[in-house]
């Protein structure tokens, strides 16, 4: 069993560390699993199906002025860290959920399979990205490149 399954059983039911106090709508392990990518690190995968438009998960994190690997834009010059769970969604340029930073949701953009990595696309939240990347997510709407919305080329790049 690898060290991301580990931690997830010794955190019970939770994906959140037991600092973090409980709240509706948080991720939990009956319908999320984080997974280790051989490409792309960790990643989660969703357990259970989701219909088109309902609610994935709720997260959380901590306020900070700097931007890192595992944050996502709140404003400008202000970001949520969250490493044990939003920062490991994957990006896509053809999504499967979108984020709501105001709510701090991901909504399901269609139907979600049980065993389906859990994608948003980086542009949609990052001015800038922490660390910009060659996109080879094997969609027809592939941007090639990714670096946040106000650098993003916003056509298809042939890297892959």
């Amino acid at each position: 069993m690898s060290p991301v399954w580990n931690r997830e059983l010794a955190m019970g039911k939770r994906l959140y560390p037991d600092y973090y106090p409980p709240f509706a709508g948080e991720p939990v392990a009956e319908r999320l699993t984080v997974m280790e990518t051989v490409e792309k690190g960790e990643g989660l995968i969703s357990r259970v199906p989701v219909k088109k438009g309902e609610l994935v998960f709720i997260f959380t994190g901590i306020i900070l002025s700097e931007q890192t690997l595992y944050t996502l834009q709140v404003s400008e010059g202000v970001y949520l860290h969250d490493p044990f769970v939003m920062g490991k969604v994957l990006h896509s340029c053809s999504p499967n959920m979108s984020c709501d930073m105001e709510t701090r949701s991901y909504y399901a953009e269609r139907d979600i399979e049980a065993g389906e990595y859990l994608t948003m696309d980086y542009d949609t939240t990052e001015d800038v990205l922490f660390r910009p990347f060659h996109c080879c997510c094997g969609s027809p709407d592939c941007r090639g490149w990714v670096q946040g919305r106000s650098l993003s080329l916003r056509k298809h790049l042939a890297f892959c």
